[in-house]
């Protein structure tokens, strides 16, 4: 959805959410080039020259900063990210693409998955962007599930919510194994995990038997 000028931040109001902006970009090049635990408000305020009660006045802790890197790095990859229409030609290759890392990728995936264990704290700064987070992904793969299911290739009575739900899980659990010991392959996985959840190898045997020159 486009904004119009109109209704577009103007004067302080759009200077400060430049500042924020500001700020969140750096903490997110900070993560990147350093690592989560390296980001502290001095460097920040340096990097965006301004002082350290500036930064803290826009986000009152190091774990608001974390946060907002987070959210910055999703408006960056907004064409990356499983959000919005599922695209009729998505294919499970292309999931799997997504899944496999870069540098860049996982010194955010680490701060993700520490700030997702934090966010299990009531009233913790990443609580509301996880539930976000969570909510717009297992819809987007619950609206995966369901096409898949059209075309065939999923099973029919399976949940669609509760099948995203359960590839969503999965997924933060491979990453987290993954993080701490890479000598698997993170997409390899996913897919064929995905294929499990969703029926898809069931439907796959199901055909074969009732295909008339190779089935029973």
């Amino acid at each position: 959805m486009t904004t119009s000028a109109s209704s577009r931040p103007r004067g302080p109001y759009a200077r400060t959410a430049e500042r924020r902006r500001s700020i969140a970009r750096a903490v997110l090049d900070i993560v990147v080039e350093k690592g989560y635990g390296n980001v502290t408000t001095a460097e920040v305020a340096q990097r965006v020259g301004s002082s350290e009660a500036t930064v803290l006045y826009h986000y009152p802790s190091k774990d608001h900063l974390l946060v907002a890197a987070l959210e910055h790095s999703d408006t960056e990859d907004s064409e990356q990210r499983l959000s919005g229409d599922v695209p009729s030609d998505f294919s499970l290759e292309e999931l799997r693409g997504f899944a496999r890392t870069t540098p860049r990728r996982e010194s955010i995936m680490r701060l993700y998955s520490a700030l997702a264990g934090e966010a299990t704290t009531p009233g913790h700064p990443a609580q509301e962007y996880f539930a976000q987070r969570y909510n717009t992904t297992v819809t987007w793969f619950a609206a995966l599930v369901e096409r898949r299911q059209a075309a065939g290739l999923a099973h029919p009575g399976l949940d669609s919510v509760e099948t995203g739900r359960q590839i969503v899980a999965t997924w933060d659990g491979l990453q987290t194994q993954w993080l701490v010991d890479p000598s698997f392959d993170l997409g390899d996985l996913l897919v064929s995990a995905f294929r499990r959840l969703s029926g898809q190898n069931w439907m796959e045997a199901r055909n074969r038997i009732l295909d008339p020159e190779t089935g029973l």
